[in-house]
């Protein structure tokens, strides 16, 4: 059972930024301005070719289905709105978001580079950056898109994500914070940073609990306990293992 008196504590687990990936096996959008950023005096011409181009064609969104609120968003809002612009957006639910960029990695094998099965990915960073290496994402076209004007383009959440470089290769979508959940009838003071979560751990063994990795949310927390506990620099770089040890080091004796 849930606590009767629950409450969720936001201001320690970093935020999820989720973006969509246009593949390798999906038809190029007319040429676009530089990676990522939207264009100025033409830009609105451009996008206006771009649904002319898209009317009467159908877009096959991958994306993972166990996302319930995701799935009503895309079904009850998208859906519609591309309808009433003449395109038909299908959803393709998926197990596991890895699926469909091996369906893509497949298809680009086959030599299917035009009409592959998977057009649009939701996609998440881990498997963002496989695909980025891989060569499956169609890239530079996130400069037509008129709402980039919102964005700021120099936000480190949208120009590298999970180590990789984004050059135009997907765009936000939204962005999500994890909460930690506790009782307020037996916490009357929570900890409100790493360093004070991990002394409230040590104070009270036993009472803090998070999903085991590979789960998403609990492979996010541990991600967010190293950068607790990590300087910066050592972990903004590039992967080796060596480095990972030493960086690591003072996570596992917390």
């Amino acid at each position: 059972m849930m606590p009767a008196r629950l409450r969720r504590l936001r201001p320690l687990l970093l935020g999820v930024l989720a973006a969509l990936s246009l593949t390798a096996c999906a038809g190029a959008p007319a040429a676009s301005t530089a990676a990522g950023q939207p264009g100025s005096s033409g830009q609105a011409g451009r996008w206006k070719d771009v649904l002319t181009q898209a009317e009467g064609q159908t877009v096959n969104l991958w994306m993972y289905g166990g996302d319930r609120q995701g799935n009503n968003y895309v079904d009850e809002v998208l859906t519609p709105a591309a309808a009433r612009m003449g395109v038909t957006l299908r959803r393709v639910p998926i197990a596991d978001t890895a699926d469909a960029l091996n369906r893509v990695l497949s298809e680009l094998q086959a030599g299917n580079d035009q009409e592959g099965s998977v057009d649009l990915v939701w996609v998440n960073g881990e498997n963002f950056r496989s695909g980025q290496q891989a060569g499956a994402w169609l890239c530079g076209w996130t400069g037509q898109l008129p709402n980039m004007r919102y964005t700021d383009p120099d936000d480190a959440l949208l120009t590298s994500d999970f180590g990789a470089a984004v050059e135009g290769c997907e765009a936000p979508w939204h962005k999500a914070q994890f909460v930690l959940a506790y009782d307020s009838a037996d916490v009357t003071e929570p900890p409100r940073t790493m360093k004070e979560l991990f002394d409230w751990i040590e104070e009270h063994p036993g009472r803090f609990t998070y999903p085991a990795p590979p789960d998403f949310t609990g492979s996010a927390f541990v991600r967010q306990a190293l950068y607790g506990v990590a300087a910066p620099d050592a972990v903004s770089g590039g992967y080796d293992e060596a480095t990972s040890q030493e960086v690591a080091a003072p996570l596992w004796e917390q």
